[in-house]
């Protein structure tokens, strides 16, 4: 049992460092990955309520000349990552989705997919970093 609250721990930091150092962008900053821009926005201002539904709305995603992105061909998934690391939710995503973040916790989101350059298909990924409040 020590053990796994250590290994819990460890990964909670793990999650933490990952947020602070990998580029990870917080609401409402656009994030880029192979030439996507991505404009996340968390309803309610960003600033979630623990327990309560929140709106994850993809406000903007921008492209090079040459490349289309819909969100019917994106093959797009979003996943939601807690404290620890671990994966709370991984589906399909689209331009507005529902997710309610359980504890007043640090949370990562990330966006993958891919759009169509010229002929071919490029993936890309991008993330965000975002704090659920507690309830009041």
């Amino acid at each position: 049992m020590h053990h796994r609250g250590a290994a819990a721990a460890l990964g909670a930091v793990t999650l933490t460092l990952a947020l602070v150092c990998a580029g990870v962008a917080s609401a409402h900053e656009p994030q880029s990955n192979n030439g996507v821009t991505v404009t996340l926005h968390v309803d309610p201002d960003d600033a979630p309520v623990a327990g309560q539904p929140a709106t994850v709305l993809f406000e903007e995603v921008r492209v090079g000349k040459g490349t289309t992105f819909t969100w019917r061909t994106c093959a797009c998934t979003l996943t939601v990552a807690g404290g620890a690391g671990t994966t709370l939710s991984k589906g399909p995503a689209s331009r507005v989705n529902r997710f309610t973040f359980p504890e007043p916790v640090a949370y990562q989101l990330t966006l993958a997919g891919r759009v169509k350059r010229g002929t071919a298909w490029k993936a890309f990924k991008v993330a965000w970093a975002l704090r659920a409040e507690p309830a009041s």
